[in-house]
């Protein structure tokens, strides 16, 4: 009896067959074919389904089977196939987008079409036999390390299927990537819609000339961590006693080990902007504030460079967190620059897959959760970028089905108080977050054709809102609604944030009283109201006290203070404003306490607005002629920048001169 004919696409010929162009043939009694029996050749046959290579042995000796293991992998080279395996020899630098290890007993099924997650690629090599997981130091690369030299990307959608058909055929040129396939639930757990297999591909990381060994990055953290000197554990310190506390972009407690223990391998861009960021609480440390800091600028232009060297040669998930740390690092220097880097932070995410929920995966607990953190840290930096620079959204809510974070997630079993309090208003940020996003869509939506977004009347986007106050605990509510409990970290910062969602709520029925052609009445009402939550925003500012302000601040909220400054400014040149004196005296409270923290405390948060509105301030007051230009060159502003709403919804962003921004 024989059996399949070579070219199958059932069974596929064996490898040295495929090499030799003949045609393979077995019988029924024989594992070896005819040709490798003639030959004396090994018959080595790639299994369907992702299943392991059947190895023959040669005709010369008693044939023995080797066992089958699948391990999870996605690059193409030995070594990272072997990286991940906890008793095997490790790689210098693992590619920092692959999961970790998880190994396949023969005994488990080999269907594809499983119910659970599945990720299972064949290993080359038959020396990888481990079958328990552990997360060793190389589960820990895979988080922070700099990137290698291949890294995974994931498939489009409308092809992943085709590798059902596929899938025995994509090992067998050396030359090509091997891919991985991910089956979800067969079903979604917010429709009935089934749910898409997760496809990756192995690609090179590098550009195509480009030696690894050509590290800027490395260079430029270097010179940083000469600049702080002695004191680079203390700066560390600073970073997660005051910004990580409140923006948990890494684990402290698995960052730290590997920074301590194996600190090579750190991707020096990460480290770099890490240094960086940390630098703005450098007179928080009763040891580092009787010594001047380094110059924070120039601390800054090395971090960039470094960031920029790694996007080029080597992009991964580790870059995705150094633009997490730059775009959310104080002073903010350029809003093209950040607004770019955010751009890149969406492209890279949605192209490692971070996109799509991870819950099912066959991966360990550790890089699901990260994979999770990092993504809503990035749809964070792309709504409150898209508020504060007045461009619209890159991250929309259609195309991804990530779980929001939880508080078990973020927090280990013995978490500190403080670290308790910092991940409750954290995740109370991310949540108004999402409140903001549906703004958001309204704000940008220029469509002619309706749509869900532009079609939310005013009743809806505020219930929003009260709906979204509703969910909080007791402490975060009074927080957000009373201003009260400001002293756990980040909390003064999530005020303001509040205030500026309910601020551009306020816009947008200001914005819809008028072109519905509503009773001037309505139209002054809805104004009031827009009014009442600038005065919140200029008595939250007044109250700050000295703690608060060299806490943690999302540099985003620097254009709150302009926007709500502004609208006080706007209402103040109505020819019918009855409350002028009103509005003026709230704008000249604003101004006065933003120069007291400038000048008190180097509040840089301050500078946008003091840059901005001080001078316009001081010609409203003195009411002399010359200022009609000047106020015709600020209705100009506030009317473009507005996305074509009347009367400045924004209130600032781009048509400002660009040297304003270079603070």
């Amino acid at each position: 009896m024989q059996g399949r004919p070579y070219r199958s696409h059932v069974r596929p010929a064996c490898g040295s067959c495929r090499k030799r162009k003949s045609r393979c043939t077995i019988t029924g009694s024989s594992r070896v074919c005819l040709m490798c029996q003639a030959h004396g050749t090994e018959c080595v046959f790639m299994g369907s389904a992702g299943s392991n290579c059947q190895k023959r042995a040669r005709t010369s000796g008693n044939s023995a089977e080797a066992p089958d293991i699948f391990v999870r992998s996605i690059d193409t080279s030995v070594n990272s196939a072997v990286a991940y395996a906890p008793n095997a020899r490790s790689s210098p630098t693992a590619p920092l987008s692959q999961p970790t290890p998880v190994v396949r007993t023969p005994s488990q099924p080999r269907s594809r079409r499983q119910n659970h997650a599945s990720a299972i690629v064949t290993a080359e090599q038959d020396s990888v036999t481990t079958t328990n997981f552990e997360e060793p130091v190389s589960a820990l690369n895979a988080i922070f390390a700099e990137s290698g030299d291949h890294s995974t990307h994931v498939v489009s959608p409308a092809i992943a299927n085709d590798n059902d058909e596929l899938e025995s055929y994509l090992s067998n040129n050396p030359n090509t990537g091997k891919r991985r396939i991910t089956h979800t639930l067969s079903h979604s757990t917010m429709t009935d819609r089934p749910s898409r297999p997760v496809l990756f591909n192995t690609v090179i990381r590098r550009p195509l000339g480009v030696n690894a060994n050509q590290s800027l990055a490395a260079s430029k953290c270097e010179l940083i961590e000469k600049l702080l000197g002695p004191h680079v554990m203390d700066v560390v310190d600073l970073f997660f006693e005051n910004a990580g506390i409140c923006l948990p972009v890494l684990d402290e407690r698995s960052f730290r080990r590997l920074y301590t223990d194996h600190k090579e391998k750190l991707s020096p861009a990460l480290v770099a902007n890490l240094y960086a960021n940390a630098i703005t609480y450098w007179h928080n440390s009763p040891r580092l504030r009787a010594r001047s800091p380094p110059d924070h600028r120039f601390i800054w232009v090395q971090a960039n460079e470094a960031l920029n060297s790694e996007l080029f040669l080597s992009p991964g998930i580790s870059t995705v967190i150094s633009i997490v740390l730059n775009v959310c690092g104080r002073p903010s220097t350029s809003i093209f620059g950040n607004g770019g880097l955010v751009g890149t932070a969406v492209a890279l995410t949605n192209a490692l897959g971070l996109n799509r929920d991870p819950s099912k995966w066959n991966i360990s607990p550790s890089e699901k959760t990260f994979r999770i953190r990092i993504w809503w840290l990035v749809v964070m930096l792309d709504r409150w970028c898209s508020l504060a620079h007045g461009t619209p959204l890159q991250i929309h809510r259609a195309q991804h089905d990530v779980p929001m974070l939880s508080k078990e997630l973020l927090c280990e079993s013995d978490a500190s108080t403080s670290q308790t309090m910092g991940t409750s208003v954290f995740l109370a940020l991310l949540t108004l977050t999402e409140v903001l996003g549906r703004y958001l869509e309204n704000i940008y939506c220029v469509s002619k054709s309706p749509s869900a977004h532009s079609s939310m009347s005013s009743v809806e986007l505020e219930l929003l809102l009260t709906g979204w106050e509703d969910t909080l605990d007791d402490d975060i509510r009074r927080l957000a609604i009373r201003g009260v409990c400001l002293d756990m970290p980040g909390a003064a910062n999530f005020r303001l944030a509040y205030l500026a969602v309910k601020l551009v709520l306020r816009r947008i029925q200001c914005d819809s009283a008028k072109s519905l052609m509503q009773t001037e009445e309505a139209v002054a009402y809805a104004s009031l109201q827009a009014q009442r939550v600038t005065e919140e925003i200029v008595h939250h500012i007044q109250e700050l006290q000295e703690i608060h302000l060299k806490g943690y601040w999302l540099q985003m909220n620097a254009f709150t203070l302009t926007s709500g400054t502004t609208f006080l400014l706007r209402t103040a040149l109505k020819p019918t404003n009855t409350a002028k004196n009103t509005s003026l005296k709230l704008a000249k409270d604003m101004i006065n306490a933003l120069m007291k923290y400038r000048t008190q405390f180097r509040w840089d948060l301050a500078d946008d607005c003091l840059a901005n509105c001080a001078d316009m301030i001081e010609k409203i007051e003195a009411g002399n002629d010359p200022m009609a230009a000047e106020l015709a060159d600020f209705q100009e502003f506030v009317n473009t920048n507005a996305l074509m709403m009347d009367d400045a919804f924004m209130g600032f962003g781009s048509t400002f001169e660009t040297d304003l921004w270079d603070i």
